[in-house]
């Protein structure tokens, strides 16, 4: 099993998309309008990073496989948009290699 963590730029925007679902669904704890079920799809897409980051392979299928997640949530739901959220942080994290960085 492989035991490496994932490139500091890469650790840094998960841990950002982990806080933004801890907060939010914080907050929707007091909003009856939220949906049970966008709370779970939410963290369905986010359980898996933290062991994800902690196992990474060093290459793409690994960013490709996180990157996944945060889409199944962000096709079914306006916000918060999860992908984007990383990617702004990785934005932020020049250090990063440019072939890890999102194109548009």
């Amino acid at each position: 099993m492989n035991n490496r963590l994932a490139p500091q730029p890469i650790l840094l925007a998960a841990l950002r998309v982990v806080h933004v679902a801890a907060y939010t669904t914080r907050n929707w704890a007091m909003d009856d309008n939220i949906s049970r079920k966008q709370i779970y799809d939410l963290w369905e897409a986010i359980h898996e990073i933290p062991d994800l980051i902690k196992r990474w392979r060093g290459d793409e299928e690994s960013l490709r496989e996180l990157r996944m997640y945060l889409q199944e949530y962000d096709r079914r739901w306006a916000s918060p948009k999860l992908e984007e959220i990383f990617d702004h942080e990785l934005q932020d994290h020049p250090q990063l290699p440019a072939d890890f960085l999102p194109t548009d």
